[in-house]
């Protein structure tokens, strides 16, 4: 009785692994990178299938790229902004999304005081 338990509970620990939770790999995506003028360069992250995830701005300074502009982030197989953030050579000024159907604004003081 005592092995029929033991066998019971080693075979429930070992299939809890089986139903947890699913690890989601992070996807390295295309990216076209247009010059625009000076410092400023248009850039665009891109599925496998060459629709736009995300567009945007960056600022070069010497060897480095920072957000500026206002840069996009769109839905899931969607052509519908779901984040919007502005940037000045990398300060974030304010960013505005939705979420759980609901717009949610932050503005530069906001997000200092909360660090987003």
């Amino acid at each position: 009785m005592k092995t029929i338990i033991t066998t019971i509970l080693l075979g429930f620990f070992i299939s809890t692994g089986l139903f947890a939770q699913q690890t989601i790999k992070n996807v390295e995506h295309d990216y076209v990178i247009t010059h625009v003028e000076n410092n400023v360069y248009d850039v665009k992250f891109l599925d496998s299938e060459g629709n736009i995830l995300q567009k945007g701005q960056y600022w070069k300074e010497g060897n480095t790229v920072k957000p500026h502009g206002t840069w996009l982030l769109y839905g899931f197989d969607s052509d519908k902004v779901i984040t919007k953030a502005v940037y000045d050579k990398g300060e974030k000024l304010s960013i505005e999304t939705i979420i759980d159907g609901k717009v949610v604004k932050a503005n530069k003081e906001l997000i200092a005081t909360k660090n987003l």
